[in-house]
């Protein structure tokens, strides 16, 4: 009788587990990082779910150089909705390095561009940036 009821208990403790630890079957996560653009280094987590997307990075500016590292991203979604660009920027030319967050509604794909830049009256300029890389 006790080995039924420790086999019954472990098996409740493990589906238990199993189903807080799973995503919804809508739901994506996945791993994106930089690649390429000088004195640019970033990586970072999405999580696809039914409403939207929510993107959680670290962005590291790693040359002191009079540039400020930055990220674009851009999020598509069906033909009616307007693809959405933001630009995320580090102030200040000094070696940086902070995490933040991105939410958007559109789902279908996400775009990520690494650029670096200037700031003058706390407006940030782009100077140079690599190629938009496709994460999903």
């Amino acid at each position: 009788m006790r080995r039924i009821a420790m086999v019954t208990l472990a098996a409740g403790v493990l589906i238990t587990t199993f189903s807080l630890t799973t995503t919804p079957a809508d739901a994506a996560v996945g791993f994106w990082r930089t690649v390429g653009l000088s004195g640019v280094d970033a990586f970072g987590f999405y999580d696809t779910q039914a409403a939207k997307v929510t993107l959680t990075f670290d962005l590291k500016d790693t040359k002191k150089d009079g540039y400020s590292a930055a990220l674009r991203f851009t999020f598509t979604g069906t033909k009616k909705q307007k693809d959405d660009v933001r630009v995320v920027a580090l102030t200040g030319d000094r070696l940086q390095d902070k995490w933040q967050t991105v939410t958007s509604t559109r789902l279908k794909h996400m775009y990520v561009q690494e650029c670096r830049g200037t700031w003058k009256k706390s407006k940030f300029t782009i100077k140079k940036c690599g190629a938009w890389r496709r994460h999903y």
